[in-house]
């Protein structure tokens, strides 16, 4: 959703209870919203969930936060492995040569990475990136079907 922040995705909330005993309001997309949080699902996935126009949603969490009735939960990102690069830099240079370590380093660059910790939510960013330097489009298709399939296989 184009009116969360990249970052959203790595935000996640949970239903706090409130024990001071003090009165909340709520009205309907409020409770809507507060019915659709949990802690294992991220920013991207409520707001596809319920379905408000970007103001709502974002006025709703807002209210939400400041009655105490959620928090955010700190999630540590999954990485890929280490065998993820080396995979991306071989197939990448199969098609394009030699230049393929520099495609995918300013790939890196660009999408403002760390090469040591990739997150996983961060690596098909990186595989599109890097594929636009591909010239021919079946090149193109053949890398990211076989970098798709390495990812796969990296997530738990």
């Amino acid at each position: 959703m184009d009116f969360i922040p990249k970052s959203a995705a790595g935000l996640y909330f949970r239903k706090r209870i409130h024990k001071d005993l003090a009165p909340v309001s709520l009205d309907a997309d409020m409770i809507r919203l507060l019915l659709a949080i949990d802690e294992r699902k991220n920013l991207y996935q409520i707001a596809a969930e319920v379905e408000m126009d970007a103001a709502a949603f974002k006025k709703n969490l807002k209210k939400l936060l400041e009655q105490g009735l959620i928090e955010a939960v700190q999630k540590a990102a999954a990485l890929v492995d280490q065998n993820f690069l080396p995979s991306l830099r071989m197939n990448l240079a199969r098609l394009i040569g030699p230049i393929a370590d520099i495609v995918v380093d300013d790939g890196i660059t660009e999408l403002q990475l760390d090469a040591a910790a990739i997150p996983m939510e961060q690596a098909a960013g990186l595989i599109n990136r890097v594929a636009l330097d591909i010239p021919e489009e079946d090149g193109r298709i053949r890398f990211k079907k076989s970098m798709i399939a390495i990812l796969n296989q990296l997530k738990p």
